[in-house]
């Protein structure tokens, strides 16, 4: 991630408040709500503040939480300590993260490939797909060419007020329909979903274009 965006990552998270809500996506909640998550073994990339890392950590998994922003790792850590919960978090940033082949339960990758430029992304998805357990579950989210952001990304001046996120301007790409699910050819798709939501978590109110996918490696990997 380029040190700007970094940067503008730090300023956020240095507000004491959770910054983008603590609230998990709806689809990931369903998904693992009323699952025994005990002993599992999670990777959360781009953990940012932590709140999928916490989620797992309540429901005894064993978490790596890793971002590039000091901040966002630490207040994690605090969060987690203030808890009781037993979370490894990183500052480092997903390109020098080590992945182990066949470690990972589960692997979170929220907001996180829509922030990598175009040749790590690729790089990345593979590395997820090896690192993850014959059975283990992978959830992604992006944000999609539905976004406003895209039409900023893009050079759009004239956009409508409360239409676009405060941190937009991070982003490195839009995906475009369809395009989440390439990049892990070889899971299987338990979940998919796209669509634009308005979001109130953050800043001054406005939309996201979102990509939401549950995808499980074959147990025969």
């Amino acid at each position: 991630m380029k040190q700007s965006h970094i940067e503008k990552f730090n300023k956020v998270y240095a507000d004491p408040a959770c910054y983008y809500g603590s609230e998990l996506r709806p689809e990931f909640t369903i998904f693992f709500n009323n699952r025994d998550l005990s002993g599992k073994y999670a990777l959360d990339l781009g953990c940012g503040e932590g709140r999928y890392s916490l989620y797992l950590a309540r429901n005894k998994c064993r978490v790596t939480a890793i971002d590039g922003s000091e901040a966002g790792v630490e207040k994690l850590k605090k969060t987690a300590n203030d808890q009781g919960l037993d979370i490894c978090g990183r500052n480092m940033d997903v390109e020098a993260f080590v992945f182990a082949e066949n470690r990972y339960d589960i692997i979170v990758a929220a907001t996180i490939l829509d922030h990598l430029a175009d040749n790590l992304r690729a790089m990345i998805a593979e590395k997820i797909q090896d690192a993850l357990k014959p059975g283990g579950i992978l959830y992604a989210n992006v944000f999609t060419a539905d976004d406003p952001g895209f039409l900023l990304h893009h050079g759009a001046t004239d956009l409508p007020p409360n239409t676009v996120s405060d941190t937009a301007e991070c982003m490195e790409h839009y995906f475009k329909r369809g395009e989440l699910i390439t990049l892990f050819p070889d899971l299987h798709i338990r979940h998919y979903y796209e669509g634009v939501e308005p979001d109130a978590s953050h800043g001054r109110p406005h939309f996201h274009g979102w990509a939401c996918l549950l995808a499980q490696k074959p147990n025969h990997f």
